[in-house]
């Protein structure tokens, strides 16, 4: 497991309904979050009792969104959200080629 970063996968898939403009299929995309950044947002969250991953997540589909194609498709609730899937390393994809999305060190790919 590494020192400096959450790894994990959000899988988006569309709402039934929402077909108001082409959503095509479901998002998959891989995301590194910076643990000190996670522990910084927790440190500010003195009233609120939130783990690590709980944040680590809202940071995460946040930049997340950030990697589809229009600003239409970047609104939640368009889509339906499995729940995320952690891993202990970077996946390949974070090694073959840059980022999609970045913000505040948070950053993700879509996987193709």
């Amino acid at each position: 497991m590494s020192d400096q970063f959450f790894y994990l996968q959000l899988n988006f898939s569309p709402k039934s309904g929402t077909r108001t403009f082409p959503i095509t299929g479901q998002r998959q995309v891989a995301v590194e979050v910076p643990k000190d950044l996670v522990r910084s947002k927790q440190a500010g969250l003195l009233d609120e009792n939130r783990t690590e991953k709980v944040i680590a997540t809202d940071l995460a589909k946040r930049v997340a969104l950030g990697t589809f194609p229009s600003v239409a498709e970047r609104f939640i609730g368009l889509y339906d959200e499995d729940p995320p899937i952690w891993y202990e390393e970077r996946a390949h994809v974070m090694n073959e080629r840059p980022c999609d999305h970045e913000e505040n060190g948070t950053r993700a790919w879509r996987i193709v």
